[in-house]
């Protein structure tokens, strides 16, 4: 769930061949005992406490699925010691799930024996420039000021749209939602056909593997919305591979959102709605 999930999205955008599916929610996704029998489940947590993740894993041991578990402790570790299941710790770097995607995302790797993914994401540390990167999420915060982040990428990168989006609501506190070109033009571009919008700014996440009709329509959507008054955002996945355009589109993510987080005084690290919701379920 939320940020622990996101390892498995980000993943397959860097390899959709991957034999991978991505579960969230309560239960496991099989349809009977038969179902995928042989079939790895990974259950993933930061904080080992996650009640769906708990639950996945309580529904894989019955079901007697082969299991692996990634997290960094909590009720989920303590399980995987007790009853003999394989495990991966990794770092509790105080930090929120979201951050700690990297930690994931070499997990899955080596999990998934994607060789390639596992090695890209080490040397791709040393392609990043924090000071150009701080400098031009400066410049994109203050443009999406005041406005509402709508954010669009293509379909093999939409976990990357989903990180951004995740980004802007927990750190930056701001409601922000995302889409996937083709299907946003099958539907959500009609609500740009009224009045003039100037409270929406979008972000559209393009690359240069995106299939070149959703390229144009990159281009056809941002001239329609920019006649309505809406502000397009466009910034480009770099990078020589998907793997590193997916680490920096990330990277680019968290500045962002950290200096608008700033500029809103608000504490990008704290998510009080999200406990106490955890609290009323606990009904504490």
């Amino acid at each position: 769930m939320g940020g622990s999930a996101l390892a498995g999205w980000l993943i397959l955008a860097c390899d959709p061949n991957l034999p991978l599916t991505l579960h969230r929610d309560y239960c496991l996704p099989f349809k009977s005992e038969s179902d995928q029998a042989g079939t790895l489940v990974i259950i993933s947590s930061f904080s080992g406490n996650t009640e769906e993740t708990l639950d996945a894993y309580r529904t894989a041991k019955e079901a007697k699925r082969p299991l692996i578990v990634v997290t960094s402790g909590g009720e989920l570790l303590s399980r995987a010691r007790r009853d003999v299941v394989p495990y991966v710790v990794i770092p509790d770097a105080k930090i929120q799930p979201r951050l700690a995607v990297g930690y994931f995302l070499r997990a899955l790797a080596l999990i998934t024996s994607a060789e390639a993914i596992s090695q890209e994401l080490v040397s791709v540390d040393g392609h990043l420039d924090p000071t150009a990167t701080e400098t031009e999420a400066r410049a994109i915060a203050h443009r999406l000021a005041g406005r509402i982040p709508l954010i669009y990428s293509s379909n093999r990168y939409g976990a990357v749209g989903y990180f951004w989006k995740i980004m802007m609501n927990e750190t930056a506190k701001l409601p922000a939602f995302a889409n996937v070109l083709p299907e946003q033009n099958h539907n959500e571009l009609a609500s740009f056909g009224g009045q003039s919008i100037t409270s929406f700014s979008i972000i559209a996440l393009t690359s240069p593997d995106d299939h070149p009709r959703v390229s144009r329509r990159f281009t056809l959507l941002g001239n329609i919305l920019s006649s309505s008054g809406v502000t397009v955002e466009t910034i480009l996945l770099a990078g020589a591979s998907p793997t590193e355009r997916v680490i920096r589109a990330i990277f680019l993510a968290c500045f962002v959102a950290l200096t608008l987080a700033e500029a809103r005084e608000v504490d990008p690290s704290a998510v009080p709605v999200i406990e106490n919701l955890k609290r009323q379920l606990d009904g504490k």
